[in-house]
């Protein structure tokens, strides 16, 4: 019998019982609110900031708002500021200068449950809106499974998206935040004329008791304006790899005017003394190094990992090796596969309502970028353009319109759905307008 045999066998034994115990850990992922940028769980942004740095000039704080954001405005027009987190932490001296910033002609995006801090203190004040029923930061919650959001501008109002908070793959009561109805002054109210910064509601969420809570509102400062919305999870790779939730964050970020879009991090950090500038990261309090790694039921079980391979190794493998040559990939083309993929994801979901709304979508996309067509008002008076623009008869660009407008009704109510031959009939009417607009090519080209 070998004399390894029996230490390879206890190796495998000790790697098989490791093994067995992280197995039966809860989950994977942490399904902890951390809004890590880089992060990849459940409730981090990995998926908004790849999307933002896909549409935007995006550039991250490496130091404080007062050095990272000019209050002249040569500068900060044209620029937006962005935090979503938890809560934001300034100190009296950065919340003066992010007001100014704003007043200059910036743009400040504070996505987070509270402002409960020295910003709180410079926009909002005790005698507004009725004294003591006002908004001063501290938002208000509502403990709920699901709740439903929408905006408040006419084309889109009637659109409804769900939100549903999972911890560990089930569903779990959270509080959802938002901004108390006193805070929005009436501009007939006599307290109005004594508000600096009045709010404007722009959007807001209801319960399955359909009861309304406003949760994305602006407040105009000088030039510029502050975007306050109250709930951070929204926006979280959970909800942004669903079609729903991508929509959402869309049109949140399309108030983003700017093409410079500075993104604030630092801001998460806990100030020391009031006034004081944090030079420093925040450390884990901890007696021993590894205090916190032993807290920490997936760490710990990691180290116990590393420390019994680490074992296993200086037992049968520290003895000398030539080094492993790496095999280099092929650049591969991934696009098929980006198609394969979105495809598969709308096969699974059966979502043909989504699916019509993206159709006409993309085909009011093509008129204005192929025949210069403005398609706001969806009447006879663009269908007669089209038709002459396009040298497509009429009644083929009637049938669409005719049939969009009958599913129109379905496609805006929450719940409704779309079988997969009117679905297949809608993509067939588009597909006969392209058809006639390829032959009519073909035949101006003098090609018999």
């Amino acid at each position: 019998m070998n004399k390894y045999a029996p230490l390879l066998i206890g190796g495998l034994v000790l790697v098989g019982l490791i093994a067995y115990f992280a197995s039966n850990q809860q989950g994977f992922y942490r399904w902890d609110r951390d809004y890590k940028v880089e992060g990849e769980n459940p409730y981090d942004m990995k998926v908004l900031y790849e999307l933002l740095e896909n549409q935007f000039e995006l550039e991250e704080f490496d130091e404080r708002v007062e050095k990272e954001l000019s209050d002249e405005p040569e500068t900060a027009k044209g620029t937006s500021y962005l935090y979503i987190g938890q809560q934001a932490k300034y100190t009296e001296d950065e919340a003066w200068h992010l007001r100014d910033y704003v007043r200059a002609g910036g743009e400040a995006f504070i996505i987070t449950e509270n402002i409960h801090d020295s910003l709180a203190e410079i926009l909002l004040y005790a005698e507004d809106c009725g004294g003591f029923a006002n908004w001063s930061g501290q938002n208000q919650q509502i403990k709920k499974e699901k709740v439903y959001a929408s905006f408040e501008h006419p084309s889109i109002q009637d659109h409804y998206y769900e939100f549903e908070y999972l911890y560990e793959n089930y569903a779990k009561a959270h509080h959802w935040s938002f901004i108390p109805s006193s805070a929005f002054c009436d501009s007939d109210d006599s307290e109005a004329q004594y508000r600096d910064y009045p709010l404007a509601s722009l959007g807001s969420f209801v319960d399955e008791e359909k009861k309304e809570y406003i949760n994305f509102a602006r407040m105009k400062v000088g030039e510029g304006y502050f975007y306050f919305h109250t709930n951070p999870v929204m926006f979280s790779n959970i909800y942004l790899i669903d079609t729903a939730g991508l929509e959402y964050a869309n049109y949140v970020l399309a108030h983003v005017k700017t093409g410079q879009l500075y993104w604030d991090r630092e801001s998460a950090m806990r100030p020391t003394k009031e006034g004081e500038k944090r030079k420093d990261k925040p450390r884990i309090a901890a007696k021993s190094p590894l205090e916190y790694i032993f807290s920490q039921p997936a760490l710990r079980w990691s180290w116990y990992l590393f420390l019994g391979l680490g074992l296993i190794y200086v037992i049968f493998g520290a003895k000398r090796r030539q080094r492993k040559i790496p095999i280099l990939e092929k650049n591969r083309n991934t696009s098929l596969e980006f198609v394969e993929t979105i495809g598969r994801l709308y096969f699974q979901q059966q979502d043909h309502k989504g699916i019509i709304k993206k159709q006409m979508h993309l085909f009011l996309a093509h008129l204005r970028q192929r025949y210069n067509l403005i398609t706001r008002d969806l009447d006879d008076k663009l269908i007669h353009r089209i038709a002459v623009r396009s040298k497509v008869d009429k009644e083929i660009i009637n049938d669409i319109f005719v049939e969009y407008f009958r599913l129109r009704k379905t496609l805006e109510t929450p719940y409704s759905k779309v079988d997969v031959d009117t679905l297949n009939n809608f993509y067939l009417l588009i597909d006969k307008f392209h058809q006639e607009v390829h032959k009519m090519e073909f035949v101006d080209t003098g090609v018999a």
